[in-house]
């Protein structure tokens, strides 16, 4: 009679090569904790470098300012007075803004210093500027600058 073949399994051997396990790693599972986290502290900086290029220019009130303080310097008061806002304007007479510009020293030079957005629109401005008076006496004042429709001074704080 016939014996019939041995049907019991060989013991268990691992195969000779690396088996791949199925499933995230520890290593897997870091790299994606690292992601997530680079990805969250990023959103910050990008929304800033947004806003810092593609928001509003601070040049413009810069710019305003600027021309403000020289049209002081050079005596053109009605022009200075022209270039404040309308609220300004509204309140305060040419004659009573010169009288004003003398009492406090007329300037003859000046130097632009810092300058803001006062609001995430961008629709004011702060510009600080050192002006300096015949006498040689400097002050220091920081001017609000809006928009208008053009950017215009609308006030002054004597530091």
């Amino acid at each position: 009679m016939a014996s019939l073949p041995d049907m019991t399994p060989p013991p268990y051997a691992p195969p000779p090569w690396p088996v791949r396990q199925r499933g995230w790693g520890p290593w897997a599972v870091a790299g994606l904790c690292v992601a997530a986290f680079l990805l969250a502290a990023s959103l910050p900086c990008l929304g800033f470098l947004v806003l810092a290029y593609g928001g509003p220019d601070i040049d413009e009130p810069r710019a305003a300012a600027d021309r403000f303080v020289q049209h002081l310097e050079r005596g053109e008061d009605d022009a200075a007075h022209r270039s404040m806002c309308s609220e300004v304007r509204d309140r305060i007479s040419v004659v009573e803004f010169t009288q004003a510009v003398e009492r406090r020293g007329r300037p003859v030079s000046h130097e632009l210093g810092r300058a803001s957005f006062g609001d995430e629109a961008g629709n004011r401005a702060h510009v600080t500027a050192r002006l300096t008076s015949r006498s040689g006496a400097t002050t220091s004042v920081s001017l609000s600058v809006t928009t208008e429709p053009a950017w215009s001074v609308c006030g002054a704080t004597v530091d």
